[in-house]
């Protein structure tokens, strides 16, 4: 199964988050964990990967926090996972063939197949901008054809 992280996860909606507000308007660590249920540590941690990578600035102080350094248009979801995760990767062997311990490396028949659903993957989540998110739309440059720009409705499941 593909899983993006909590990580990536907390790392979208503080992105999100941002997105919505008010130029120069700030959010906090504090507030976005008080908001969205995320571990205070954790949701450090991701702000501290986002900042590092430059979606987004920080300020210190006692009115500091954090807002986005760039435009929602220009951060895609591939970007932000290999900030907060680190490459992204379906199979270990897709990225560093030569570091791969698979027990199947000889044998395997699924490697390039994998590789292809990988760049596909990067290729796809290339596309989707934080602004897409914000707008919850799935950008037509990725269809091929005549196919306009498509709008999905969020549906959460308790599954």
């Amino acid at each position: 199964m593909f899983k993006m992280s909590k990580k990536v996860e907390y790392a979208l909606i503080s992105l999100l988050y941002m997105a919505e507000r008010k130029e120069g308007e700030l959010t906090t660590a504090r507030e976005l964990s008080e908001n969205f249920n995320i571990p205070q540590e954790i949701g450090g941690k991701v702000l501290q990967s986002l900042t590092r990578n430059g979606f987004i600035s920080s300020v210190q102080g006692v009115k500091g926090g954090y807002q986005l350094a760039m435009d929602a248009a220009k951060i895609n979801v591939t970007d932000v996972i290999a900030a907060v995760d680190g490459p992204l990767q379906v199979v270990g062997c897709a990225v560093e063939a030569d570091k791969c311990n698979c027990e199947q490396l000889s044998y395997c028949n699924i490697r390039s197949p994998m590789e292809i659903i990988q760049l596909k993957l990067i290729e796809f989540f290339n596309t989707i901008s934080i602004k897409d998110l914000q707008k919850n739309t799935i950008p037509s440059a990725f269809f091929h054809g005549n196919i306009e720009q498509r709008s999905y409705p969020v549906k959460f499941s308790d599954q």
